[in-house]
């Protein structure tokens, strides 16, 4: 599974709930069917305590934040993708620097910008990708532009002519 997001979301229980917004990956990783992760541009680990961070690289997830994927460049970020590996994107759109999707309820500073996404995904969606999803668009009242619905919906045509060209 590929995980491109601001957040871990590794949360294990809070106040009860075990399968909320800040719990998918870890719920993920517990299947059997998945059988690794990597998460691409963490960088606001507020929403999973430190327990949860610990956990997940104990578990073998590959956590890089998007300064860690810029200085190691694409294909290096490939790489650490078992070569072959039938995997998963899934997509938070608060991945992404809020000056260009700031319609989303958790915005953090210093996302990816368009073409970081675009620079991996195009080398990425050659190999064995074979499903993705999109989340966490929620632009607020105040926000009149339609900056954040225009790149999901490109990020969403980029998926499909990825997955069924």
């Amino acid at each position: 599974m590929v995980q491109i997001d601001a957040h871990l979301d590794f949360v294990d229980e809070r106040k009860g709930v075990t399968d909320g917004h800040g719990n998918p990956m870890r719920r993920a990783l517990e299947r059997d069917y998945v059988s690794g992760m990597t998460q691409l541009g963490i960088r606001n680990v507020s929403s999973t305590a430190r327990e949860g961070y610990i956990d997940a690289r104990a578990r073998g997830s590959d956590i890089l934040s998007v300064r860690q994927v810029r200085a190691l460049g694409t294909q290096s970020v490939l790489e650490r993708i078992p070569e072959g590996a039938r995997y998963y994107v899934t997509i938070d759109i608060d991945a992404f620097c809020p000056s260009i999707a700031p319609g989303t309820g958790t915005p953090s500073h210093g996302g990816f910008h368009y073409y970081d996404y675009w620079k991996y995904f195009k080398v990425s969606a050659s190999g064995a990708m074979w499903s993705a999803s999109i989340w966490s668009k929620s632009p607020p009242p105040m926000i009149p532009l339609k900056s954040t619905q225009i790149l999901a919906a490109q990020l969403f045509a980029e998926l499909q002519s990825a997955l069924f060209p």
